[in-house]
């Protein structure tokens, strides 16, 4: 990391700590005036995550794209933008972030310990394909990932019906149909995300498809949320069972996108020997 960076990204690590633990007391506590409150908290913390992106982008000359840290920093910033734009949207929805705050904690985690140097992009990463692939990457990540957290609100709020703190939440049945739009949003930017993949492949190695661990993965992740809407389009499955979906299907995502890396160096997708 940069000098800068360094500072702005600890930052931001112990603000998400922080709102983390007060998502979480909030819902244990049932302390409604807080969790209105926490995502101004968020905000200010938000600001000090784009900070740290750009003092990167100016130490290295690059948009966050290359390597684990880089995806991981990225990652958890679209997530956080989704959750903002969300709550920003309906302030009812301020408890999605119970979910979305602590995941986003969590990729910021595993980023630091991936080897944030500062290090050149490699030039098989300049390519105009590549930037698309990465930005639908993210798009679907994170509609996967608020999807999650609604999904998390929505088995809260089933559970506890009659209690005054879920009943300023929304609706179960708005929550439900929130929860089923993420989820095909996720799905479609998901597909758009595949495909620009291939082609940059073919430019890079020749092939558009290589069965590579990564790309075998995000294909299982992204037929994984094509029968859930099956499902639901064809047998009407909703609520809990769409919100169980939503919360198990993110752990492929999470494999496809992190895990494959930790464990599989001759993955094509491993950026960070080249």
């Amino acid at each position: 990391m940069s000098p800068w960076e360094s500072v702005f990204i600890w930052i931001t690590i112990c603000g998400y700590g922080i709102t983390s633990a007060l998502y979480i007391y909030s819902y244990a506590f049932k302390k409604e005036r807080v969790l209105s409150k926490l995502h101004l908290v968020v905000v200010a913390v938000f600001l000090s995550h784009t900070a740290g992106i750009i003092a990167r982008y100016l130490a290295v000359g690059n948009l966050p794209w290359a390597g684990d840290y880089e995806a991981a920093v990225a990652g958890a910033w679209f997530v956080v933008l989704f959750t903002l734009l969300l709550v920003w949207k309906n302030r009812e929805l301020c408890g999605v972030g119970l979910g979305t705050i602590p995941f986003s904690l969590i990729l910021l985690g595993y980023g630091v310990i991936c080897s944030p140097q500062l290090t050149p992009m490699a030039l098989s990463l300049k390519s105009f394909w590549l930037g698309i692939h990465v930005l639908f990457a993210w798009l679907a990540f994170s509609s996967y990932v608020v999807a999650y957290g609604l999904g998390i609100v929505y088995l809260l709020k089933e559970k506890n019906p009659q209690k005054e703190f879920y009943l300023k939440f929304p609706d179960l049945p708005v929550l439900d149909e929130l929860m089923f739009k993420y989820v095909i949003f996720g799905f479609i930017t998901d597909a758009i995300m595949i495909a620009t993949g291939a082609i940059w492949a073919k430019n890079l190695w020749g092939n558009y498809w290589s069965w590579d661990p990564v790309e075998t993965w995000s294909l299982v992740s992204w037929l994984t949320y094509g029968i859930a809407i099956h499902l639901r389009l064809t047998m009407g499955w909703r609520g809990r069972r769409m919100a169980w979906i939503a919360i198990g299907a993110l752990s492929g995502v999470f494999i496809a996108f992190f895990g494959i890396n930790l464990f599989v160096s001759s993955s094509l997708h491993f950026f960070g020997a080249m």
